[in-house]
């Protein structure tokens, strides 16, 4: 009898509190939830892409946990993507951006190509590598990135029609063998 009246009492608050204040919305956990689902979701979709490969070590010849490859197993797997603790790196891990992995994705449907940096890798210091919002392209359709590869401006054009807001490549400063695609 006691727990009937309670529960009549706290659906009367509940009642009272929607009708005043709109209806409960999702939890700040279910939404994060929700973001870890659909990252993860991506990243598994980038590992199964035959259009997409994934370097398993940094051009500087640096070994650590931060590779594209290992970003993307630990995004996969629910986790936090690391990034290497050399040069300007800043160590730590970081969520990969939900926009950027889906860019990623889009771009596989008009271009093969391979990631050699996302979170890893030592980069100027405040890149957007490091917030998870960046990746560099090393081989683009087959052939190294390069101002002969003819494939790098329509890359390019295409990571900025996906809302990319800084792109980079050949022809920029540090960028003549990769190409750097950064969201906000």
């Amino acid at each position: 009898m006691h727990y009937r009246r309670r529960l009549t009492s706290l659906l009367l608050v509940t009642t009272l509190a929607a009708s005043l204040i709109g209806p409960a919305t999702p939890s700040f956990a279910a939404e994060a939830s929700a973001a870890v689902s659909t990252r993860a979701s991506l990243a598994k979709t980038i590992l199964q892409s035959q259009r997409i490969s994934l370097a398993t070590f940094h051009s500087s010849g640096v070994r650590d946990n931060a590779t594209a490859r290992q970003n993307i197993v630990d995004t996969a797997n629910g986790g936090r993507a690391h990034r290497s603790c050399h040069g300007t790196a800043p160590c730590g891990s970081v969520y990969l951006d939900v926009t950027m992995l889906r860019s990623m994705l889009t771009l596989r449907n008009s271009f093969t190509f391979r990631v050699s940096e996302i979170a890893g890798g030592s980069h100027s210091p405040g890149s957007r590598h490091y917030a998870g919002k960046a990746f560099d392209v090393d081989i683009l359709d087959g052939q190294g990135v390069s101002a002969s590869n003819p494939h790098v401006r329509a890359f390019m054009a295409r990571c900025r029609a996906l809302g990319a807001i800084e792109v980079l490549g050949p022809g920029d400063a540090g960028h003549a063998t990769h190409i750097h695609c950064a969201w906000a």
